[in-house]
């Protein structure tokens, strides 16, 4: 197994662990979710389980044992290392900053509150942003990521949309100005 192998699985294993432990001591009370939203999120975690189990079995073409495209794969590889490691600290982050405020994403709380500390100062969703991040980097060490990345990531921005629209109902007086100053998904960018 290679070093990049360890690094996309542990970071996988790693926010796994941080959200269950993060849920059990925050409490998952005071949020509606529908049956279905919650069997979508359990699929989405059994591929995403799948895929980092699976990421390194896949064979591997003469083409892509050449020692120039290896070079290139490596560097990738250390890129996308690097990428999953940030993006797993990022969410980290924010999942620590939001505490019991947190719920799971599309899901109303009964009672909501506005958080835009720590990485919220920079994102609105730092959470969707980090998963990005992660995904991102899973795929430049194993590119069949990249449909996954094509699903999740779109997922994602629909999602932040959706939330968005929540939080514009439910703090008119907060969420313009909040709005303005922060980006939605990438900091200082979008």
């Amino acid at each position: 197994m290679r070093h990049y192998d360890v690094v996309i699985a542990a970071c996988w294993l790693v926010f796994f662990i941080v959200w269950a432990v993060l849920a059990r001591v925050d409490g998952g009370r005071g949020g509606r979710s529908s049956p279905v939203a919650a069997a979508v999120r359990l699929g989405l975690v059994v591929l995403i389980a799948l895929a980092v189990y699976f990421g390194n079995r896949l064979p591997v073409g003469e083409l892509a044992r050449t020692t120039t495209l290896a070079a290139a794969a490596s560097g990738a590889a250390a890129a996308g290392a690097v990428l999953c490691v940030i993006g797993l600290a990022f969410a980290i982050w924010a999942r620590v900053t939001l505490g019991r405020h947190w719920g799971m994403p599309m899901t109303l709380r009964d009672t909501p509150a506005l958080v835009t500390s720590g990485p919220y100062a920079y994102v609105r969703h730092p959470i969707y942003t980090g998963l990005a991040t992660m995904m991102i980097g899973t795929t430049l060490v194993y590119p069949l990521g990249m449909l996954w990345c094509l699903v999740m990531i779109p997922y994602m921005i629909f999602g932040a949309r959706r939330e968005e629209r929540d939080m514009e109902r439910l703090f008119p007086d907060v969420w313009p100005e909040y709005k303005q100053r922060s980006k939605m998904l990438v900091p200082f960018v979008f």
